[in-house]
């Protein structure tokens, strides 16, 4: 039986960790991806990381919120 995951929760989730919406929606190694791909932005530049981490997490919100419609 599969669940219908929310885009809105996926959406909160990511704006929290970078990756946790994906996770959510199942798709585990893009979640992991996304959250290192963060976390290696942030170390190497350490003073316009944020920048970076604020488009990728913008970015990952969007594909959480787009992937359930494409499964559905």
């Amino acid at each position: 039986m599969s669940e219908s995951k929310s885009p809105t929760i996926a959406v909160i989730l990511n704006l929290l960790i970078a990756g946790l919406g994906h996770v959510y929606l199942g798709y585990s190694k893009r979640g992991i991806v996304l959250f290192l791909l963060t976390i290696l932005i942030a170390a190497i530049s350490m003073g316009l990381g944020w920048i970076m981490g604020i488009i990728l997490c913008s970015y990952d919100a969007y594909q959480s919120k787009t992937l359930p419609s494409r499964n559905n």
